[in-house]
């Protein structure tokens, strides 16, 4: 009776784990920049839909994130702060319109294979 709990309690350990595996690039972090701050990235912040899909930017101290939809949660970085074209560890790039007039904007992501998706604010 022993062995067949010990056998039942080590198949329960090796199930696989029903999350989405986040790849080795998703995970990369970048030194923070402090730079990345109110006046050079929120602009970009908020909640992106695609139809029913939606992912959000935003910034945590002097770090930019996305998360949501396939991505998980990614680290933005950008080769200086005043770019509308960011990229994460990946080599995925996101690039980011605004309206000059107001409320509003948009997002292209383009993933290292050339698909590309919109997304609106």
């Amino acid at each position: 009776m022993t062995s067949i709990v010990l056998l039942m309690a080590g198949c329960a350990a090796t199930a696989p784990d029903p999350r989405p595996a986040q790849s080795q690039c998703a995970r990369t972090v970048v030194p923070a920049n402090e730079r990345i701050a109110v006046w050079s990235v929120d602009k970009f912040a908020g909640r992106y839909a695609r139809g029913a899909d939606t992912i959000i930017i935003w910034r945590d101290d002097h770090r930019l994130f996305i998360g949501g939809w396939t991505l998980g949660t990614r680290q933005l970085t950008s080769d200086t702060v005043e770019s509308w074209t960011w990229r994460d560890g990946c080599g995925v790039r996101y690039e980011f319109t605004l309206p000059p007039d107001g409320p509003g904007a948009w997002l292209k992501i383009v993933m290292p294979n050339g698909m590309e998706s919109d997304w609106r604010r």
